[in-house]
């Protein structure tokens, strides 16, 4: 024990031998320490020891912080060295053939995105402990596995709303990017946060090996959605919008069954949510959503509903089942202009029942798409109703005719009376514009090709200037495509909506029997300008490769050469379109079922031997040699996998459907396409 006599010579000591650097217990206390030697004054008092480093720079320990975090990456490696023998053989491509529940080790790359457990017991957990502990979080948080990397989710849903968000405006770009960043409870459902980035992944060249295994994953949490408790985890609009951005991914990926199945799912949430009656003064029975915050909100339910509408027109419009929305039922304003959407300024719309009888020409883009639709499928419902039971031979007072005129008339005051934001060539970069240019004028097509079969047995009680005025009504609607493609900036963006593509095909169709009448030249330039939109396309749509692979096939049925068409050889799309030898109509099928003896090769992942060469899919067909003078239009006993490359990859098994359609095209009888 320090006596006051030793404490007071210390500190005479002090004054004479005084350091720079604070002893170790005072800088370990973080206190201000004299520097007197031997010993400090605080450690005299305390009477402990006193050690002066030697340098500034000194050992002092890890801090707590640093010690779990390393004890935290140490169990991350332990899980990565665990999986990763099993998952060291797989490709990127086939990242999706694994089980969602389990973790993958491209999920793991980003550790940001990893939630970090805090409460680890004492000592080094073994690996199956540390999966399951991860595991149990990742359910808590309704999560399958390890999201990717945050900067591939921000640039995957930036490629979405800057090139796919046209084809359904439905969701808010800054609320939906903002929800991304919320806690987990409150972001949108996984189910929609990886259908958008799969369709975004499908468009990219960096991320295109990604779409797939995204979309699976959209798929298991949706249906995960639907088995919590009573069912209303999945009746939300987000779920709503996640359907209907399905339909859109399968139809792209030609699944087309599983397109008309989700099409059919989102059209019946919406209505459970009344989305068809939001505007309605007195509301039938219990409302089913919460009032909607603000105008925004309310305008984003109302735009889901408008896609769940075009979604529903053109499919039942073009295949002829029975479509799933009744319009008269329907009390929902029309949707507001992009730019008050986005910014949040509440806009005065009307109906869509005023917007027929008024035919205003103040209404958005996208009500102008709405328009178009509605008007598309009612031309494609008359023409697929059969001509005979409206007295075709009475062009004056026949009900046939009378429709036909009616619509005709509808889809050229349509065009007549366009707002200046769907107008052409000033909003030639809208892509609402084109659109609805381009599909009223595919219905304009629609209409008289049909109307042309049904005159032509007709010819001699009909007035021959009827016959003439159709026929002139085809060939102008046609170039109008035509010329609507050309002024297109960026194709590529424009176009990622595959109805377009319908319309492409139907001008093609037009220029194709006039040079087979006329031998024109202009007609066979006009069709290598939409053979070559057609093969560009489809180089990431296989429903437009399809098409493409098609019309090149006819081009040269009629001894047409080109080195455009001829590029439709590296496609190995199955045929889904054929003129139909009984209708003015064509017949979009993805696939009849082969022959028996080649059905086994086609189970077991190989496609019929088609022989060596290109001859496979311009001189050959079912094995048979075609001529180019021969018609080419098809027969029954036509085998339409002849049109698959050889060399092609195999199709599989989940082609062998006969009469497999997708929302817009047609696979049976209609006069329609």
């Amino acid at each position: 024990m320090a006596t006051p006599a030793t404490l007071v010579a210390e500190g005479q000591q002090k004054s004479r031998h005084v350091i720079r650097i604070s002893c170790r217990r005072c800088r370990g206390s973080k206190l201000k320490c004299d520097r007197a030697t031997p010993r400090c004054t605080r450690c005299v008092k305390a009477d402990e020891e006193c050690d002066y480093p030697g340098s500034r720079k000194t050992h002092v320990g890890k801090r707590a912080q640093v010690r779990d975090l390393e004890a935290k990456l140490g169990q991350l490696e332990d899980k990565i060295k665990n999986i990763g023998p099993v998952n060291q053989s797989n490709q990127l491509a086939d990242f999706g053939s694994a089980s969602i529940f389990n973790f993958d080790p491209l999920t793991l790359s980003s550790f940001d995105s990893l939630p970090l457990h805090t409460s680890l017991g004492s000592g080094q957990p073994t690996a199956s402990q540390t999966i399951e502990q991860s595991q149990t979080e990742l359910t808590r948080l309704g999560q399958f596995e390890q999201l990717p990397a945050l900067e591939t989710i921000e640039e995957l849903t930036s490629i979405y709303f800057n090139e796919l968000h046209h084809v359904a405006p439905m969701l808010h770009r800054d609320r939906y990017i903002a929800a991304l960043h919320l806690p987990p409870h409150m972001r949108p459902p996984m189910c929609l946060q990886y259908i958008v980035m799969a369709s975004a992944a499908k468009i990219s060249s960096v991320y295109r090996q990604l779409a797939l295994p995204f979309y699976q994953r959209a798929r298991a949490y949706a249906e995960s959605d639907e088995m919590k408790e009573e069912g209303e985890h999945f009746t939300t609009v987000a779920h709503a919008q996640f359907w209907l951005l399905t339909a859109n991914f399968e139809a792209r990926q030609t699944m087309f069954l599983r397109a008309s199945a989700s099409v059919a799912r989102g059209i019946r949430i919406a209505q459970m949510l009344n989305l068809h009656q939001m505007d309605r003064k007195t509301p039938i029975g219990r409302p089913t959503l919460a009032p909607a915050r603000d105008w925004t909100e309310l305008e984003e339910r109302r735009r889901t509903w408008w896609v769940v509408f075009c979604l529903d027109r053109f499919l039942c419009g073009a295949t002829g089942w029975p479509a799933l929305v009744n319009d008269r039922d329907m009390d929902t304003l029309l949707p507001a202009s992009e730019e008050a959407f986005a910014n949040g300024f509440e806009e005065k719309t009307i109906t869509l029942k005023d917007l027929l009888h008024q035919r205003s020409e103040k209404y958005s883009s996208f009500a102008g798409r709405v328009l178009a639709a509605h008007l598309f499928h009612q031309t494609i419902e008359h023409t697929s109703l059969p001509a005979s039971d409206g007295n075709p031979e009475d062009f004056k007072n026949g009900s046939y005719w009378k429709q036909h005129r009616d619509i005709d008339n509808n889809l050229a005051s349509l065009l007549i009376a366009l707002p200046d934001t769907l107008r052409l060539p000033r909003s030639i970069r809208s892509p609402n514009a084109v659109f609805v240019n381009l599909i009223t004028q595919a219905a304009i097509i629609s209409l008289h090709r049909a109307a042309q079969w049904v005159m032509h047995p007709l010819q001699d009680a009909l007035p021959e200037h009827t016959i003439r005025q159709s026929h002139s009504r085809l060939i102008p609607a046609a170039e109008e495509i035509l010329h609507v493609l050309r002024m297109i900036p960026d194709l590529e963006a424009t176009l990622q909506n595959t109805m377009l593509m319908y319309t492409a095909y139907m001008a093609a169709l037009v220029f194709l029997e006039d040079f087979a009448a006329e031998h024109s030249q202009q007609s066979e330039d006009n069709m290598d300008f939409l053979v070559g939109i057609l093969i560009t396309m489809g180089r990431s749509n296989r429903m437009v490769a399809s098409l493409a692979n098609q019309l090149a096939i006819d081009m040269y049925h009629l001894g047409i050469k080109s080195a455009v068409a001829d590029k439709a050889s590296e496609f190995s799309a199955p045929q889904v379109a054929e003129k139909m030898a009984d209708s003015a109509g064509v017949r979009f099928c993805v696939l009849k079922k082969p022959p028996d003896a080649e059905a086994a090769s086609v189970v077991a992942g190989m496609t019929p031997d088609l022989g060596a060469s290109q001859s496979a899919l311009f001189g050959e067909r079912g094995g048979k040699t075609v001529e180019p003078s021969q018609e080419s239009q098809l027969g029954e006993s036509d085998e339409l996998w002849s049109n698959t490359m050889p060399q092609s990859p195999s199709i599989g098994p989940k082609f062998m459907y006969e009469a497999m359609a997708w929302p817009g095209l047609e696979c049976w009888d209609s006069h329609s396409t």
